[in-house]
């Protein structure tokens, strides 16, 4: 009896989901696939009864996932990507303002660590500039907009060969 009882109620779940479903998709494509799915759940759901509790869908839980090597590699290898991404972009974006402070300015090379709230910690700046001398008074204008852009940091100047 409880067997009738389980095959009824997933019959009439289904029925009731596939004609909600109906009225409410957008297009005759998207139908299509949800009569699919109810289907799927539909003999999914009249065999349950029949196969007992053998029949079981599990979903891992985070901490399972998490402790795989296969998580942590593709986790890594990530974080490394988005860290190289942000060093480009800080260093273009740092090189177009001190172009603008002296023209000669050819190459920022940025250092920087990533910090647990996924930003990034610059602990050196390598400033390549065309010419062989340069001023103090450009230095010191450099170093102050790098002060304002990313923060406290060790500068060092080389000359740019191409």
């Amino acid at each position: 009896m409880e067997l009738i009882k389980s095959v009824t109620a997933a019959f009439c779940f289904v029925g009731l989901s596939a004609t909600i479903f109906d009225y409410i998709s957008p297009s005759e494509g998207f139908r299509l696939s949800i009569k699919q799915i109810l289907a799927l759940i539909l003999i999914i759901s009249m065999l349950t009864p029949f196969l007992g509790s053998s029949l079981e869908l599990r979903i891992p839980k985070l901490d399972e996932i998490t402790d795989l090597k296969e998580y942590n590699e593709l986790n890594e290898s990530v974080n490394k990507s988005y860290e190289e991404i942000l060093k480009k972009t800080l260093e273009k974006k740092v090189l177009e303002r001190l172009q603008a402070v002296d023209e000669n300015v050819k190459k920022v090379v940025i250092q920087a660590d990533m910090n647990e709230y996924n930003s990034l910690d610059v602990e050196k700046t390598e400033i390549y500039i065309k010419t062989k001398e340069i001023t103090e008074e450009k230095k010191e204008k450099i170093e102050e907009e790098l002060k304002n852009n990313i923060g406290e940091s060790k500068v060092e100047f080389y000359e740019y060969q191409e």
